[in-house]
């Protein structure tokens, strides 16, 4: 795929989720379409792809974001590297693996943002990040994943050929 393209899909989205979407809260979080595409692209297209699509929206979302530059990139670059591991294995066409693979994505990307933060500035209070964000988020990613995991599917066969193996 195109990287202008990829670079389009992820500074749309993450000016969509720093501008428009903290507007629309649902238990107090707000989705987190950055980290949904990137999983949804790793599950696609593997590791390799996941990872420049994390770096492009890290980077981006480190540029909209008033925390220390670098924490995004390379949170999501760990997502995006462990979440493709297995895309030769599933049936990409099946909805439930991204959402299986989001719920731990989320933890995964919600736990080393607040570790770096609490390293870097100081910021303390786990519990109620937790039980106030952590949670409610791996439970609004979740949902939101069938949409995002759709549209970025339909982006993948678009922009896709199949390689025949002999």
């Amino acid at each position: 795929m195109s990287p202008y393209l990829s670079f389009g899909i992820m500074f749309s989205l993450a000016l969509l989720q720093t501008t428009v979407i903290p507007r629309i809260t649902v238990f107090g979080v707000y989705p987190d379409l950055v980290l949904m595409a990137v999983v949804s692209w790793s599950v696609l297209r593997g590791s390799k792809e996941g990872m420049v699509w994390a770096v492009i929206g890290g980077v981006v979302m480190d540029l909209f974001s008033a925390a220390p530059f670098g924490i995004s990139t390379l949170t999501l670059l760990i997502i995006g590297f462990t979440s493709g591991l297995g895309q030769a294995s599933f049936f990409r066409i099946d909805l439930l693996v991204p959402i299986m693979v989001i719920v731990p994505a989320t933890l995964v990307y919600q736990l080393c943002i607040a570790g770096l933060l609490s390293l870097l500035t100081g910021a303390a209070g786990w519990g109620t990040r937790l039980g106030q964000v952590i949670l409610p988020t791996m439970l609004v990613n979740s949902v939101g994943m069938t949409f995002v995991y759709v549209l970025v599917r339909l982006v993948h066969q678009r922009t896709h050929r199949e390689e025949m193996a002999w």
